[in-house]
């Protein structure tokens, strides 16, 4: 009996033994930590500290959940973990912890509950390696497998949208699912193809209004450069015309300063004639007055004739009483009377001469008279019209000025029809230039699938050609023409009203 309990008792040694060599190995190549039910730490070996970076006093009677992730120790799960391995259940696997400072592991391992002799759990012991080098290695292996496959799918999806872009196809929307940071090539993508579409169904559009507006423009440009040019022509056409009035009316001018001078010379002269016959009236005056003492003179001579006739009668009575001695006296008292009736009969001619010449006189000095007022009137009137020949021929100047200045502005409005005539042109070659590129255009942009017919726009009507209204330019050209043509019959007082 001794003998065989020591012979037990050597083999429970050497059995034991074995038991520590193994444990020692499984410590030695094994991160191990023990709990309690509750996963309340209670130990861990050196393995265990360093893969978690925590030291044996950081971590005992601490829990569990100090390597789990915050969000997984408060779920249910992680309760319902801890519950099976309280009643015996056994954990292996892979399983994400974290370290200290938040690090994060990956273990490979096993929860072991450990039985009493009574077979019921009294803790557990946790057996397991640090695989998080080959577990971020594996993860980055297959991140990249994924990155691969991912790229390799939305490059294909790409390549097979931009080849239908690159045909026209602006509806080659990418509709496959794309993940993560190529969700974001997706939505540009898409967004630029709408953005693309967009554009090109407004450029189509833009070029029907385009193409209509050219079309229109080209239209007016060339109906402008076709009045543009009868303008032209009917501006130079009045510009010559004007020239011919210009010089017309200067001659006018000229013509009223000579008429103006006459008429202020004739004024002078008319001036002096009536002095003159001021003159001439005071001498008939004078003339009238020296008739009267004429006629005077010749009454005395018809008394004193008529006296001598008396005292020759008285004679002749005398010697006819004297008789003889009184015949020699009264021949001579006859003779004395003879002359004085001979003087008085002259005398009595003489007053009929001088009363017949008063009377001539007087009808001269009336009618000079009558001259006078007559040049007096005149004067007035030749006054009248010297200040209306100064007025015309001061208004002439004015409007030969004037006209100077519209004919010089004529000419620039001339130059300037021709400068727009020519523009006109350029501006309809333009026009054409513009619709053409625009037929260019509508034919690229037609090119290209929007998903919906472009819509034409429809082309807006030429305008109705209107008739041609009256150009008062050529009408007042063609009156002007025709007034100052030779044989027009335009009356003097008629040009004047219209200037």
């Amino acid at each position: 009996m001794p003998f065989a309990f020591k012979r037990g008792r050597a083999a429970a040694d050497e059995r034991l033994a074995e038991l520590e060599a193994t444990v020692a190995a499984i410590h030695r190549s094994q991160a191990v930590i023990e709990f309690q039910l509750d996963g309340t730490i209670l130990t861990a070996n050196t393995n265990f500290l360093k893969t978690v970076g925590y030291s044996l006093d950081e971590i005992r009677g601490r829990h569990h959940s100090m390597f789990a992730d915050p969000d997984f120790a408060r779920s249910d799960e992680y309760k319902q973990f801890w519950l099976n391995l309280g009643r015996g259940e056994f954990f292996a696997g892979k399983f994400q912890r974290q370290g200290k400072g938040g690090v994060e592991i990956w273990i490979q391992g096993a929860y072991n509950p450990v039985f009493d002799a009574a077979g019921k759990p009294c803790k557990v012991i946790k057996f397991c390696t640090d695989i998080t080098q080959a577990e971020q290695e594996r993860m980055a292996n297959e991140a990249l497998r994924r990155t691969e496959a991912e790229q390799g799918a939305v490059v294909l999806t790409l390549a097979d949208n931009l080849k239908r872009l690159a045909g026209g196809d602006l509806t080659a929307d990418i509709t496959a699912a794309f993940d993560g940071r190529f969700a974001s090539i997706k939505s540009d993508y898409n967004a630029a193809l709408q953005s693309l579409r967009q554009a090109m169904t407004e450029i189509g559009h833009s070029t029907q209004g385009v193409h209509n507006g050219s079309n229109e423009i080209t239209t007016a440009s060339e109906d402008l450069s076709k009045r543009t040019e009868q303008q032209a022509a009917a501006l130079e056409e009045t510009a010559a015309a004007l020239d011919e009035i210009t010089a017309t009316v200067r001659r006018s001018a000229e013509g009223a300063r000579a008429a103006s001078t006459a008429a202020s010379t004739t004024r002078q002269e008319v001036t002096r004639s009536g002095e003159i016959m001021r003159d001439a009236i005071a001498a008939m005056g004078e003339i009238e007055q020296s008739s009267g003492k004429i006629g005077q003179i010749i009454g005395v001579i018809d008394e004193i004739a008529f006296q001598t006739n008396l005292l020759a009668l008285n004679a002749g009575v005398e010697a006819a009483r004297a008789g003889e001695a009184g015949r020699g006296f009264a021949v001579v008292a006859q003779e004395v009377r003879a002359l004085a009736q001979r003087s008085a009969e002259a005398a009595k001619e003489i007053k009929t001469l001088i009363a017949n010449s008063s009377a001539q006189v007087g009808r001269g000095a009336k009618l000079v008279g009558d001259t006078g007022h007559s040049l007096t009137g005149i004067v007035d009137r030749i006054a009248e019209i010297d200040t209306l020949i100064s007025e015309i021929a001061q208004s002439a100047h004015e409007q030969s000025s004037g006209l100077n200045q519209v004919n010089t502005a004529i000419n620039q409005m001339d130059q300037v029809t021709q400068r727009n005539a020519a523009m006109v042109e350029e501006a309809t070659a333009a026009a054409a230039c513009l619709r053409n590129e625009a037929s260019s255009l509508a034919e690229l942009v037609s090119r290209f699938e929007t998903g919906r017919p472009l819509e034409q726009v429809p082309s807006r009507p030429a305008p109705a050609q209107r008739p041609a209204a009256e150009n008062p330019v050529a009408a007042a050209q063609t009156r002007i023409a025709q007034s100052f043509r030779p044989g027009g019959g335009v009356a003097v007082g008629q040009d004047w009203e219209e200037f």
